[in-house]
């Protein structure tokens, strides 16, 4: 038993080691990226968004809302003027930075006036607009590929502080979960208006200072860590707010500014981003947080994100990988050592512990994988449990087969079960059963003249002909007496008619030792009487703590051993109440009342003649 453990305790982790190794593999090819994606966003819904309200109160959105297109009329009709006139207010109102979230690639009316303005301001930062010739994003952090920028116009260019891209990166779900800072533009690269506001908010002079190694870029003694697309994770500073704007950024509508009715005491050493926020203008994008968000609103996020530093860092995949494995393993051992009701508790608090952990990381900036980790505690609680169930049966019916040459198959089922059930101990129950006892007769004299090894050859033929003709017949053979054999039916397994089976048994059995004796003349003769009888015994498990034997016990035990003792060889005896039982299916030879030991009063016995017709099928 206990090697059988350590086989099951070994080859249960290997299980659960390849499930794990599965998923590592999973996890390093990339093969549920969609799943993984989504997964992660979990975070943002449970955990909730970054609310850094010290470091948002530095970033301020002027929005081309609806209110704006109602009085001033379709956004492709404006004039430059107004642009101009809102760079102008903003100054005024001392913004340290002024940032477009709207590309000027076009001559219009007014340019000249919002070239002026520009300049003038000296801290107005323009888009650019990537546009590739190929585009590889996997939301696995792959390249951008190919392609070239469209600029502003040469004289908006000059004018402006700096400029940067406004390209947002969706993952192939179409959610924008980051930013790529700078975008290679042949032996230079871009960077995005976020990193560019930045930068000139903080006065650096480059706004990419050092080359981009190892994954990161580093600003104002900042570490940014960044993706294979050199994608920053956005660390949205946004939430529902209680008047139901998704944005948790003080956001002016573009007209307000123009008119001057915004109070400019809120623009003060802020950055200001412009942009659209009106639903015909449709500039929306699926976030994270579970809900749409203009792109201007993006960028202001991506900007505080920065401003903040707290940025958000995927555990690396090495990491990523030991924990798989390391979750896998420790759920193996909790369903091999476990039953299965403690062992479902257990992973679903492994489980549930992980993802708390996970949430409580991420509010420090790691991002734990919502994904392969629980899928890989799941996976192996699911495989070795079937392993588990396997191997049981494999193993009851190995112990089955083995035990069952010792004793009968229904004893073992029993023993199997009560073993499973922490149920095997000392103690047993009153119930109705037949016991029939099968004696040699003459047996000290035949060992006397025979050597030992052909002594038990020959007990072997004759024992086997009585125990295939019990088991035959639905018995249990409970136990060897040496020159006996003891069978019961109706326990530890019901069976109907148990008296009329016990007593074909006996006579299946004395008719097949005559064919034996008849067929093999060089065997020597043995005879067995056999006694039957019915009634109620007490079964179960007799002996002590450390030994234990199932077996039945009580007057109707011993009656039957009583009648064995006096039973002629070659004949069937039966007791009283067996008789009861089958009267109908035999024929009996009444015997004189028998004074039995233990009995203070004779019992009637019958000598059983033979089977009446249409008994000898099965009931």
């Amino acid at each position: 038993m206990r090697l059988w453990r350590r086989r099951r305790l070994f080859w249960g982790l290997l299980i659960g080691a390849c499930i794990g190794a599965a998923f590592c593999l999973s996890f390093s090819f990339n093969l549920l990226s969609g799943a993984q994606l989504q997964s992660s966003d979990f975070l943002f819904k449970v955990a909730g968004p970054y609310q850094g309200t010290d470091l948002q109160d530095r970033v301020k959105i002027v929005a081309i809302d609806d209110e704006s297109l109602e009085q001033l009329g379709h956004f492709p009709t404006w004039p430059r003027s107004y642009h101009a006139r809102v760079i102008d207010v903003l100054a005024e109102a001392g913004a340290r930075i002024i940032v477009f979230d709207i590309l000027f690639s076009e001559p219009s009316q007014g340019d000249e006036e919002l070239a002026d303005s520009i300049k003038n301001a000296g801290n107005v930062i323009l888009p650019l607009a990537y546009s590739p010739t190929l585009l590889d994003s996997t939301g696995a952090g792959e390249s951008i590929g190919f392609g070239s920028f469209v600029r502003p116009l040469d004289m908006f260019e000059e004018a402006a502080l700096a400029v940067g891209h406004a390209n947002l990166l969706p993952d192939e779900d179409g959610i924008v979960r980051r930013v790529p800072l700078a975008i290679s533009d042949d032996e230079k690269y871009e960077p995005s208006v976020s990193l560019s506001a930045v930068a000139k908010y903080l006065r650096r002079p480059q706004v990419i200072e050092s080359p981009i190694e190892n994954g990161s870029l580093s600003l104002a003694s900042r570490t940014i860590p960044l993706d294979k697309a050199n994608g920053m994770l956005i660390n949205y500073a946004t939430g529902p707010s209680a008047s139901g704007q998704v944005s948790s950024f003080d956001t002016v509508s573009f007209v307000d500014t123009l008119r001057g009715e915004a109070d400019p005491d809120i623009f003060e050493d802020k950055i200001v981003l412009i942009g659209a926020t009106a639903s015909a203008l449709g500039d929306t994008f699926w976030t994270p947080t579970g809900q749409m968000m203009n792109g201007v609103e993006i960028h202001a996020s991506a900007i505080n994100t920065i401003l903040s530093a707290e940025f958000l860092r995927p555990l690396s995949s090495a990491a990523t990988i030991v924990l798989i494995m390391i979750l896998a393993l420790i759920c193996s051992l909790v369903v091999l050592r476990f039953r299965v009701l403690w062992a479902t508790i257990m992973a679903f608090i492994l489980c549930a512990a992980y993802l708390l952990g996970a949430f409580s990381l991420f509010d420090n900036g790691i991002m734990f994988n919502m994904l392969y980790p629980p899928l890989a505690i799941l996976g192996a609680f699911v495989g070795v449990n079937l392993f588990n169930i396997a191997s049981e049966r494999a193993e009851k019916r190995a112990i089955t087969e083995t035990f069952g040459r010792y004793i009968s198959t229904p004893v073992v089922s029993k023993i199997l079960t009560a073993l499973q059930k922490g149920d095997l101990k000392l103690g047993g129950q009153q119930q109705k059963a037949t016991v029939a006892f099968a004696d040699i007769r003459g047996f000290t004299a035949l060992s006397e003249n025979m050597q030992p090894d052909e002594l038990v050859n020959v007990l072997n033929k004759y024992l086997s002909i009585v125990i295939k003709a019990v088991l035959k017949h639905n018995g249990m053979v409970n136990k060897f007496g040496g020159d006996s054999i003891m069978a019961v039916w109706n326990a530890p397994t019901p069976c109907k008619e148990h008296a009329l089976l016990a007593t074909k048994a006996a006579i299946d059995a004395q008719l097949q030792i005559k064919e034996l004796q008849c067929s093999d003349t060089s065997l020597p003769k043995i005879d067995f009487g056999i006694g039957i009888n019915t009634g109620t015994v007490v079964a179960g498990n007799m002996g002590s703590e450390a030994r234990l034997e199932y077996s039945v016990v009580g007057d109707t035990v011993n009656i039957a051993a009583r009648l064995t003792d006096l039973a002629e060889g070659g004949k069937v005896w039966i007791g009283p109440n067996t008789y009861k039982k089958i009267e109908t299916y035999v024929e009996v030879q009444p015997l004189e009342p028998l004074l039995l030991k233990g009995k203070n009063e004779p019992v009637q016995a019958y000598e059983v003649v033979n089977m009446r017709d249409g008994s000898s099928d099965e009931p």
